[in-house]
């Protein structure tokens, strides 16, 4: 399959995928409640101060009855730069009632019995290993990699590819830079809190874990070993950094354009595993998404939702999807 690396999409497709790290996962052992010491911040320390000024899409949706919902598509790990959001934003924000996002982040990590109840949707219940349901060569370069970085621990084994890749994606996510504390949904969560809003949950961890499980293993193997390409590939560097400046642009139509860019497949096989990637992370969720929406225009409750922009912004998203049942979709950029 040839096209940006998915690495760069999960960016803005689905939270879970930037709070998955090796060091969360709970030790397959006779404790299963256990949960590792947090990874290591292999990121340097410091960074120079940033100016930038950034103007990230907003959408206004309307009914006849006037009732308003706004819609923010988040970028799930982020730079520090990237604070204090625009005033549009923010004021945005002040009048909704409350905020909606994917998973209330902040309330999952103080939870340990969640967390460990959705990561046991990620081990093998058969007894087997990983190294049984990938090639040996794919195997020994994951290894290496979470070595690098200080990651892999026996105990991982245990898990399926897909942990595996998400793993991989959060430790390239730090070499780069780009971090989830500085995610788009959790200062917003954050922000919601200290103004004593509520946090409303659209989906849950619980549904976006087990989509990491449900995928099926050939689709698991793909996304592992695009992660592992993407890790030591200079392209992946340079697709985060273009799709984070087109969020900070504002441009809907070129940001649309990425999001639903098609990719040239080299088989049958590829095509159909994309498909079930796309229409399990996007397609489906976005058709939800946009009925959460809608249920909250007709009852009238004014809700900031933030969402990974994949999901507002493109063909087949909440914002195309809102306009084509009727409502009014108003682009709001400073």
């Amino acid at each position: 399959m040839k096209t940006k690396t998915l690495v760069a999409v999960l960016l803005i497709i689905s939270l879970c995928f930037s709070l998955v790290g090796c060091g969360f996962a709970p030790s397959v052992s006779d404790d299963t409640s256990a949960i590792t010491d947090e990874i290591n911040d292999t990121a340097p320390d410091t960074e120079e101060e940033q100016i930038k000024e950034i103007t990230p899409l907003l959408y206004k949706v309307t009914n006849d009855a006037g009732n308003t919902v706004w819609l923010f598509g988040s970028v799930h790990v982020g730079e520090e730069y990237f604070y204090p959001l625009p005033d549009y934003v923010t004021d945005a924000f002040d009048d909704a009632e409350a905020l909606a996002v994917e998973l209330d982040i902040v309330a999952f990590e103080k939870d340990l019995a969640a967390q460990t109840a959705v990561m046991a949707s990620l081990v093998y219940t058969d007894g087997t290993k990983i190294d049984e349901h990938i090639s040996a060569e794919l195997y020994d370069q994951a290894v290496e990699i979470l070595k690098e970085c200080g990651l892999y621990n026996p105990f991982l084994d245990y898990y399926i590819p897909s942990f595996w890749s998400s793993c991989i994606d959060s430790a390239l996510y730090e070499k780069l830079g780009v971090k989830d504390e500085y995610g788009i949904d959790r200062n917003m969560i954050e922000l919601a809190y200290e103004a004593e809003k509520d946090v409303l949950e659209i989906e849950s961890a619980e549904f976006q874990y087990n989509m990491l499980s449900e995928f099926s293993e050939e689709l698991q193997i793909m996304l592992l070993s695009d992660s592992i390409e993407s890790f030591y590939s200079d392209q992946a560097l340079e697709d985060i950094e273009a799709l984070i400046d087109l969020w900070e642009s504002g441009n809907s139509k070129e940001f649309g354009e990425y999001v639903t860019e098609k990719p040239f497949f080299f088989s049958v096989e590829e095509k159909l595993l994309y498909e079930e990637y796309n229409n399990a992370m996007l397609t489906s969720r976005n058709l939800s998404m946009t009925d959460y929406a809608e249920q909250a225009l007709t009852s009238g409750d004014e809700l900031f939702i933030c969402v990974g922009a994949a999901h507002i912004v493109g063909e087949g998203a909440m914002a195309d999807l809102l306009a084509e049942r009727g409502y009014t979709v108003e682009e709001i950029k400073g």
